[in-house]
């Protein structure tokens, strides 16, 4: 079958090629901008979690519409294939912790010991240990909190991605679907481009982290059976909205899985500087408190083979396939490890 030869060629020749250029080059640092008497600028972990939903924005465009021609097939790889895999990394973690953030015990347990020790001698605490976020009164709880999130979300990558591999078999039957792609190989190249320079976040997502009504947003997502809170969410949206509840299914708690500690961890503590707000001693180690090299490094594999993947590709209806598996599955995969 065509396809299974194309997914074996991703772990091809080709691999050494890709993997000699890994990503190395981060998300940009949010500078803080001053504030004035209207307004404030968004924090980091509003900012980078825009990041994350304008790439789920980009995923229910592709689960709304199907693929009616070459052009169609080459902006969904173009919108998916040029994410960052540290800044979606980033963005990811940092949604993670919007949504740990709203657990009221865990926020009443950082307050009280914001309030007793005060904010420096409080953050040096969670700059010196990782684990002491989460050891705090509600701390597993609000981590669970962002697992069920995330594995809503995975959940989703994964349906959308069956989804868009299905269309690369009934494409068989379109005369346009099996015309020659081109020079496959300097599509792959520009993706690889493209993924360095990354995807930026949309400028209304950025604002509707900072809305009035996001925290009932981040509440509901956390949510046992909550579905994913970006199926509002399109390139045409302005808003994310609070999830249908009607349709949850009764998800039971979440354990963090083997190996995954470190990660849970992080959220916590994200989490608790946000709680505690970015601004003074916390803006910095805020920031490097998102970086989380285990799930960058999934991300960045998914990547390459989506770029290996397309590369191999001859006629347009291979092409969903390369995305159905690896720029949405292999994404949702790397989401949904840290819990078990």
């Amino acid at each position: 079958m065509k396809f299974k030869r194309i997914h074996a060629a991703t772990i091809g020749a080709l691999a050494l090629a890709f993997s000699a250029s890994a990503q190395t080059e981060s998300a940009p640092e949010v500078q803080n901008a001053a504030a004035d008497s209207a307004a404030t600028a968004p924090d980091p972990l509003s900012s980078a979690a825009a990041v994350y939903a304008t790439f789920h924005g980009d995923v229910t465009d592709i689960k709304q519409n199907s693929f009616k021609s070459a052009n169609d097939i080459q902006s969904a790889l173009s919108n998916l294939g040029s994410q960052n895999s540290e800044q979606l990394t980033r963005g990811w973690m940092a949604y993670s912790a919007l949504v740990a953030s709203q657990n009221p015990e865990f926020r009443a347990a950082v307050r009280d010991i914001e309030g007793f020790y005060g904010k420096d001698v409080f953050v040096r605490g969670l700059q010196n240990d990782v684990r002491y976020a989460r050891s705090l009164n509600g701390g597993n709880s609000a981590v669970n909190s962002a697992m069920v999130a995330g594995d809503a979300d995975s959940k989703r990558l994964t349906s959308t991605a069956a989804f868009v591999k299905e269309q690369a078999y009934s494409l068989h039957g379109s005369g346009w679907a099996k015309g020659k792609v081109g020079d496959s190989r300097a599509i792959a190249t520009s993706l690889r481009a493209q993924s360095l320079r990354g995807r930026p976040a949309r400028s209304d997502l950025v604002t509707a982290f900072t809305a009035p009504g996001i925290d009932s947003v981040l509440v509901s997502a956390g949510a046992n059976g909550a579905p994913s809170v970006w199926e509002s969410v399109s390139s045409a949206a302005s808003a994310i909205r609070v999830p249908d509840m009607k349709s949850a299914l009764g998800i039971s708690n979440k354990r963090v899985a083997a190996g995954k500690e470190p990660i849970a961890d992080q959220i916590a503590t994200l989490a608790a500087y946000r709680i505690i707000g970015s601004e003074g001693s916390a803006a910095a180690p805020m920031q490097r408190a998102m970086t989380e090299k285990q799930t960058a490094g999934c991300l960045n594999m998914a990547q390459l083979n989506l770029q290996q993947c397309v590369a191999a590709a001859h006629q347009h209806f291979e092409v969903p396939f390369c995305i159905g598996e690896h720029a949405l599955a292999d994404v949702g995969r790397c989401i949904s490890k840290v819990s078990q």
